[in-house]
């Protein structure tokens, strides 16, 4: 309980301060982890990034089960599901009366016209989970991308999913903003070039019918009111400064939240070859993303048979499970708690019943207030006096300040602010640590001891001594890698002599600047050569050097 003190210290203030959330964005911070669904035509050819050229034919789930998805995330403590309605490639997870060449209508078998958007809300409603939808502004097949008739055509998309689906908590808009594509074959075949103004997509149009139709949602990527922002990689770390009050496209002030998405695999859609993030990673996550006031948004892949395998199910309940168990115990419920306030400094002492093993102190200011606090100390004293265990910059809506087991009864927490912070009762928690699990490595990669290994500024070469016969191969960027020099585009080559190539694969990394990943890309059919090499034909930026750490064959 708290001391009168703490209390009259800590009552909400009369005024607020700076920019404010809206009770869409107290409702978004509430729900601390959501999720992010990829499942469509990707899924059966292993591209991130498709091109809007494949064949519905190749859309073949046979347990189809959208219900097992939804199940599977509430065990991992998901509060909300995004489901990607339609990526890059165009492809529609319903019915739509605006494109049924390309979407569920066009599949074959018993789930043509299935309504995978509608079996996705179904389930959520059902188990208490809110419903949010992402309809990717980039559309690599549709011929009138870039010009006005696009801009009409993705706004009827979006009516038809802000009144057909009941209520929305989120909207995602992609900030993949490409030109290129595949357009029904035009130009040969070989794509073409669009050029994307400033303002295309009509962004406050979009997000004043959001609102319209649904007050209580927020628009990811929207960057005007009612909207959050990406933290600015997908590794589901949110910057350890982050000050919710910020520019919009604009220039006018909003509150943005931090989005930290990631995906539970390496890719967004399902690969063969990738197993989910070990526990410890997914810890370290939520320490990173949700211990700094962000939200948590996790990739969800179903399979090619159309569900969640058991492996990821299994993740998400375990990774479930130990969220709800930190967040059980608090030993400072029964604490006194003495606080002070001087100018912009609050000054807070935890006094514990007795002794106790810990590592985490929870704080949370009232955000509905404004955010303030733009520096903090956590102390413990074991009867030794005072040591800092901890420290660090905003806090917004929960900062997690986590720190090695230490055992004690009194802990002080000093929060410096651009005014008079206000805060929720601290609260001190215990962190176990999870099992740690090795990654596996991909089990049918080919040796590659005794290679000859060639480098140049844009190529990696290879002569493995003799033939081998390779179903694809493996681009691996290092982990340091800046991100002008990743490979965008490749043309992939073999030869029997090392004289005379023949290109047997060319294309693009998708997604590889927020995600640089081991990529892997499959032939058309097995190849058996001795030599091959890797050319990179684009790089993200103007580096004279590719960043290519390895290239392995499978």
């Amino acid at each position: 309980m708290l001391s009168a003190v703490f209390a009259s210290a800590t009552l909400f203030a009369a005024e607020t301060y700076g920019v404010l959330p809206t009770p869409a964005h107290m409702d978004y911070h509430n729900r601390e982890i959501i999720a992010i669904v990829h499942w469509g035509p990707n899924t059966y050819t292993g591209q991130e990034w498709g091109f809007g050229n494949v064949d519905p034919a190749k859309v073949t789930p046979d347990a189809l089960d959208p219900d097992q998805w939804v199940e599977a995330m509430a065990a991992g403590g998901i509060k909300a599901v995004v489901l990607v309605c339609k990526h890059h490639d165009g492809f529609c997870l319903w019915p739509s009366p605006l494109n049924k060449d390309y979407s569920m209508s066009a599949v074959p078998g018993k789930y043509k016209g299935f309504d995978v958007v509608k079996a996705v809300e179904n389930a959520c409603r059902k188990r208490g989970l809110d419903f949010g939808a992402y309809l990717s502004p980039w559309d690599r097949r549709q011929g009138n991308y870039g010009k006005p008739e696009y801009v009409e055509y993705f706004h009827d998309q979006w009516e038809e999913l802000m009144t057909k689906y009941g209520d929305i908590c989120e909207i995602w808009l992609d900030g993949a903003n490409g030109g290129d594509g595949w357009y029904g074959g035009a130009n040969g075949g070989k794509g073409e070039k669009r050029s994307i103004p400033e303002g295309y997509y009509q962004k406050k149009r979009l997000l004043a019918n959001l609102h319209k139709k649904h007050p209580k949602g927020v628009a990811f990527g929207g960057h005007h009111n009612w909207s959050t922002k990406w933290c600015g990689n997908e590794k589901g770390t949110s910057p350890e400064t982050w000050w919710n009050p910020g520019k919009g496209d604009d220039g006018e002030d909003y509150w943005l939240p931090s989005e930290a998405d990631t995906p539970l695999r390496q890719g967004w859609f399902f690969h063969d070859n990738q197993h989910p993030k070990p526990m410890t990673r997914l810890v370290d996550m939520y320490f990173e993303s949700v211990g700094r006031g962000a939200v948590l948004n996790l990739g969800i892949a179903p399979d090619k048979h159309g569900k969640v395998c058991d492996e990821d199910v299994n993740r998400l309940k375990e990774f479930g499970d130990w969220v709800k168990n930190f967040n059980r115990i608090n030993f400072a419920a029964d604490a006194k708690v003495r606080g002070e306030t001087k100018g912009n400094v609050l000054s807070t002492v935890i006094s514990l019943p007795e002794k106790r093993k810990f590592n985490c102190v929870d704080i949370k200011e009232k955000i509905e207030l404004g955010q303030r606090v733009e520096s903090f100390t956590v102390e413990v004293d074991d009867g030794n006096g005072w040591r800092e265990v901890a420290k660090g910059t905003t806090v917004g809506y929960r900062r997690l300040a986590r720190f090695p087991e230490t055992t004690a009864d009194k802990v002080r927490v000093v929060l410096n602010g651009r005014a008079a912070p206000q805060i929720h009762a601290i609260a001190i928690r215990f962190a176990q640590a999870p099992d740690w699990k090795p990654e596996p490595p991909p089990a049918d990669l080919l040796p590659s001891e005794g290679w000859k290994i060639t480098r140049k500024a844009k190529m990696f070469a290879a002569d493995c001594k003799k033939p081998v016969e390779m179903k694809g191969f493996e681009y691996v960027p290092p982990e340091d890698a800046k991100t002008d020099a990743l490979v965008s585009g490749y043309s992939f080559e073999v030869s029997d002599s090392g004289k005379k190539w023949k290109e047997v694969a060319k294309g693009e990394f998708g997604n590889i600047a927020a995600n640089p990943i081991r990529t892997r890309i499959a032939f058309d059919k097995p190849v058996k050569a001795r030599y091959f090499r890797l050319k990179a034909t684009r790089l993200l930026g103007n580096a004279k050097k590719a960043a290519i750490e390895t290239v392995d064959l499978w």
